[in-house]
């Protein structure tokens, strides 16, 4: 159902009306292998060039000298036949693996398009960007002809031993980092390793039901164009989508050492915690055919008014057994639902589940641009959960509260910013330009005259209660569990900050890059908030790689402690010094962040040098040192990837909120940040209550007072 009273706007991917057969997935995953191998051809020119090629080498069997190149192998008629496909095929691919060659080895090597100004780039970079314009690529047309990341050259045991395990990967960087900076760790997974966002500034008007049945259409066709590669890849195909298969059918599976994925392809049906209850929703009918968004309103709205719902007790309390420590969880979910033949069976629907929806009875999440702390609590409830309504192993969690508003938990070890962005970004331009709300007053009169018989006559099926037995020792755990995550939970400080003084549009103007001009921003708060500088992260993206993720931008350096400084001087540097230290700083920020895209960064490699030392029993006082460095600072910058939000003037009010990370150190900040347009900045500070040097409302206050300083540079 598409906004009729809107410009007609093309959607972020294909509104499928029917949920694929096997055979149907099978046809179109073939198709999809073959046109990632043949790309930049499509399959369609090559069958046609090799039906071409077999029948000029049938007509001139005889003379045609490239086929008396090929000997024969025989004489039967079957034995020509080969030999003819052979010669057919190869003729045909020679321009394919020609071209494939170029692309691998110049167009996705060729990075100085990165150092150049993006509004003047230079002859050749126009030149090599107009090349894939006649064969646009799909979302993983170019994952194969993305170079492996090389390994930088340093002479010792260790390092040699690196070199030969990255011939046989194409990233001997992705495979370490989600073993052992993920799935080895043994921390509870909330608040320690996933991320939390929030919606908009101000939502379109709707009930609980009607919201979450919108979340689920939009993201159970998410799902499917992914499977279906129909989602328009990022950077025109330059960028690494491997790990966008991780996103939805996924469950995180807790190991008494490591943990591991089990990745389900697609699902259909979602999980829904509701009450203390755990239900399933399926998504599509027995035809296959996609529930509308107002079949999807009507189940959500029958079991919003289900009388007597509500769980009691440790059975009501369920999920919390997946806030653990994940070796206790281990051990948990072997006892209380492998070993039980009913309960094994609810642990498979729910981790086969696309993804999970949590029915909230909270009534007050908000922005409030007078009273930040109500987007505080917001944002801390995503991030924290209230202790047993988040499935936390499974990849994306999305909580609508009783007033429509909504937010979400995602696990970390599946991908990273830019896929999260991605999704939130289309998941933005479908609610505000794709599928039409009807007006709240209509939603609720429709709510209060429900009628279950006539929602039966539209043909859905409602939701279904999955039963699991708990035993009077999972009742324990689970008690226990819960109090846990209770504690660990009023632990955590947050703080919401809404820049609404100006946007990336000024900072833009004073010659800055607005990333760069925010970490400088962080540095001076911090240096107010502490007293000292401290090691600092933000992830950088390396996806110009095969199957990379981040490098680390380390924000500290000589010339930001040199702005810092002059800003606290005591007003000895005069301002023009000052802001042209801070472009200096944001020049040099800028650099650093370019050379970690092109594989110039020295976090990654320094980590895998400690995973090889130790798995050789090597000793390095230097390496040993390197891995127990505290990030007292730890960053990240949440980018616009689509350029399809529109955030300004008359939208401002439809802009993203942003996203949320516990902070990494127990006595540090974690502070994730987004820029709303040119209108806003949004920041989001956590930190601890039990940490006696940090405090997220003071930081915010310093934060605030950074950005006002630093534009006063510029007046």
């Amino acid at each position: 159902m598409t906004n009729s009273g809107k410009k007609l706007i093309r959607p972020p991917f294909p509104l499928f009306t029917k949920f694929p057969s096997r055979i149907e997935r099978a046809g179109y995953k073939l198709y999809n292998y073959l046109d990632n191998s043949l790309y930049p051809v499509r399959p369609f020119y090559f069958g046609a060039a090799v039906a071409a090629s077999t029948a000029y080498f049938t007509r001139f069997e005889d003379s045609s000298k490239l086929l008396q190149l090929v000997p024969k192998i025989g004489e039967s008629a079957v034995s020509q036949y080969v030999r003819l496909c052979a010669v057919s095929l190869s003729t045909a691919y020679l321009p394919v693996f020609f071209s494939r060659f170029v692309l691998r080895h110049f167009y996705f090597k060729y990075k100085k398009w990165l150092y150049e100004n993006p509004k003047n780039p230079s002859t050749l970079t126009k030149m090599i960007r107009s090349l894939l314009s006649l064969t646009p690529p799909r979302l993983k047309s170019c994952d194969a002809l993305l170079p492996s990341l090389p390994v930088p050259a340093l002479e010792d045991t260790v390092e040699r031993f690196t070199k030969l395990y990255a011939l046989f990967k194409d990233n001997y960087v992705t495979g370490f980092w989600e073993t052992y900076a993920y799935h080895y760790s043994r921390s509870s997974l909330l608040i320690n390793s996933s991320v939390a966002h929030v919606d908009l500034f101000s939502d379109i008007p709707a009930t609980q039901a009607v919201r979450a049945a919108h979340i689920v259409y939009i993201e159970f066709l998410s799902q499917l164009s992914i499977d279906r590669q129909t989602y328009s890849p990022l950077g025109g195909g330059l960028v690494c989508a491997r790990h966008y298969d991780k996103m939805y059918a996924v469950s995180r599976v807790p190991g008494k050492t490591v943990d591991h994925l089990d990745n389900y392809g697609i699902s259909r049906h979602v999980i829904v915690l509701h009450d203390g209850g755990i239900y399933r929703i399926d998504v599509v009918d027995e035809n296959d055919r996609i529930y509308s968004v107002d079949q999807l309103s009507d189940v959500f709205i029958e079991l919003l008014t289900r009388p007597d719902t509500k769980v009691e007790g440790a059975e009501g309390r369920i999920p919390a057994l997946t806030h653990d420590k994940r070796n206790d969880w281990h051990m948990n979910r072997r006892r209380f639902f492998e070993s039980i033949p009913k309960n094994k069976k609810a642990l498979k629907e729910i981790e086969t589940a696309a993804f999970v929806i949590v029915l909230s009875p909270v009534n007050d999440w908000d922005y409030d641009q007078e009273n930040p702390d109500t987007l505080s609590r917001f944002m801390k409830s995503m991030l924290t959960g209230e202790g047993a309504n988040r499935w936390v192993d499974k990849s994306l969690n999305y909580i609508i509260g009783k007033n429509g508003r909504c937010g979400g938990t995602t696990e970390h070890s599946i991908a990273d910013g830019s896929e999260f962005d991605h999704i939130m970004e289309n998941f933005v331009w479908m609610e505000n330009d794709i599928i039409n709300y009807p007006p709240l007053d209509v939603q609720i009169a429709r709510e209060k005259s429900f009628n279950i018989t006539e929602a039966k006559e539209r043909g859905v099926k409602f939701a279904e209660r999955i039963e699991i037995e708990v035993s009077e020792e999972m009742a324990t755990e689970i008690s226990r569990c819960f109090s846990t995550h209770e504690e660990a939970a009023s632990d955590v400080d947050m703080a919401s900050l809404i820049y609404r003084g100006w946007g990336k549009g000024r900072i833009k103007k004073c010659g800055c890059s607005p990333d760069a001009f925010v970490q400088m921003a962080i540095q001076l708060a911090n240096y107010r908030d502490q007293g000292r500088f401290v090691l600092t992260y933000e992830p950088a993206s390396s996806r110009f790689y095969a199957n990379s993720r981040t490098e680390t931008l380390r924000s500290v350096t000589d010339e930001s402690c040199e702005f810092v400084r002059a800003m606290e001087d005591g007003g000895k540097t005069d301002r023009c010094t000052r802001a042209s230290l801070l472009r200096k700083a944001c020049e040099l920020h800028s650099t650093h962040n370019r050379d970690c895209m092109v594989n110039k960064g020295v976090d990654r490699h320094l980590f895998v040098l400690f995973v090889m030392s130790q798995a050789t029993g090597t000793s390095s006082p230097f390496l040993n040192h390197y891995i127990q460095q505290e990030w007292l600072l730890s960053t990240s910058h949440v980018p616009n990837v689509t350029n399809t939000m529109k955030e300004d003037n008359e939208f401002s009010d439809k802009s993203w909120l942003g996203a949320s990370f516990g902070a990494v150190a127990k006595t540090g900040y974690g502070i994730c940040y987004r820029f709303a347009g040119n209108h806003s900045i949004c920041a989001h500070i956590s930190s601890y209550h039990s940490a006696k040097n940090t405090d997220s409302q003071r930081f915010r206050a310093n934060l605030e007072k950074a950005f006002e300083d630093l534009s006063t540079l510029f007046d």
